[in-house]
């Protein structure tokens, strides 16, 4: 099968784009895949781990408003790459759209769209919201939701009788067993990994950790992202003595942290179904996070602690909870472990490769 994958960026490390590059290096072990970027900034580790695998990139020069260049480029590419199926992500689904929309001369590829964002949150303006649910009316068109609450969500708003859904994957070898490490040995209290956006509520859980600290004393907590809001959380922490916070910026590769920290924590104010908690998970942590989006999903009473978005009091008592006392987690952590293990992207890309062949076949 010919795979066109279509992102709108590589950059910065996000959650969207290393699931964007682990599904196509798992895609190209049996099918031929080719990538466009549709913004020429990227990342060099995401270009590199897909020239790994012999995957054909191709950066092209979009600008940020409605761009008629960049459709013909694309539009040229799809033509003589002429893919069975298109995938997009991000903010490529109304490009691909307008590349695809005249006839080539061969039958036009089916489009599926992964959403990692409910869709109110994900549709941007209303101008998005309008193209978006103009465009997913189509039958060529495909919505792909990350969880099943999501799946429910989107069927709605986009009026379709139904909307795909596969469970996101991770790349699981930095997560083998020989590589966890015992929850009491472990140097960070706290690992979280989020870009330093409004979604991901960084002031909440510096003000969270402060209160944290008058009940648990030598707190040792990583913070690995970047992103708009990174230096004012940084003078936050300052503001408030916060010196036990450890602002490790975007790291390629924080898989090695995570498996060094007892607790994965999110404080987000919505979500799907974050990377980092699978990753997390599948490193032996102890899950504390916010109750929204499809957390609920992939995260039960068996796995760590929700608590309601907001709920400043509950979310500390969590961490007291748990650092209180981390002998009475050392199961829950090796459970952990072993649960993670069903997010493999491996299971990810076999799902989207039924959904692609079912597609072509009727």
């Amino acid at each position: 099968m010919k795979i066109l994958e279509i992102i709108s960026s590589l950059e910065p490390i996000g959650g969207g784009e290393t699931f964007a590059v682990n599904l196509c290096r798992e895609l190209s072990i049996n099918h031929i895949v080719k990538v466009v970027v549709l913004y020429k900034n990227h990342n060099p580790y995401f270009d590199k781990r897909l020239k790994e695998k012999n995957i054909d990139v191709i950066f092209l020069s979009k600008k940020k408003h409605i761009d008629f260049k960049n459709f013909r480029e694309l539009r040229k590419i799809i033509k003589s790459f002429r893919p069975d199926v298109i995938h997009t992500e991000n903010n490529s689904l109304i490009p691909s759209y307008f590349s695809t929309f005249f006839p080539f001369g061969f039958k036009k590829p089916f489009v599926f769209h992964t959403m990692h964002l409910a869709p109110i949150d994900e549709c941007s303006n209303t101008f998005v919201r309008l193209c978006y649910k103009h465009i997913l009316k189509k039958k060529r068109f495909i919505p792909v939701a990350i969880t099943e609450s999501l799946s429910l969500e989107s069927k709605k708003f986009y009026r379709r009788k139904y909307v795909p859904y596969i469970e996101n994957g991770i790349d699981l070898e930095p997560f083998e067993k020989d590589n966890i490490i015992p929850i009491t040995n472990r140097k960070y209290d706290v690992a979280v990994v989020a870009r330093f956006t409004y979604q991901k509520n960084h002031e909440f859980l510096v003000k969270a950790f402060k209160e944290l600290s008058k009940k648990i004393g030598n707190l040792k907590i990583a913070f690995i992202g970047s992103g708009e809001l990174f230096d004012e959380t940084v003078n936050l922490a300052k503001k408030l003595d916060v010196n036990f916070i450890d602002f490790k910026g975007a790291l390629n590769g924080p898989s090695k942290i995570v498996r060094d920290s007892k607790i994965i924590a999110l404080g987000s104010r919505f979500e799907a179904n974050p990377l980092s908690i699978l990753e997390g998970l599948s490193a032996g942590c102890i899950v504390v996070s916010t109750n929204v989006g499809g957390i609920a999903n992939i995260v039960k009473k068996e796995n760590g602690i929700l608590v309601e978005n907001g709920d400043f009091n509950s979310f500390v008592e969590a961490f007291i909870k748990i650092l209180g006392n981390v002998d009475a987690f050392k199961e829950m952590s090796v459970y952990n472990a072993t649960y993670g293990r069903r997010f493999s992207m491996k299971r990810c890309a076999e799902e989207y490769v039924g959904l692609f062949e079912n597609a072509i076949e009727d």
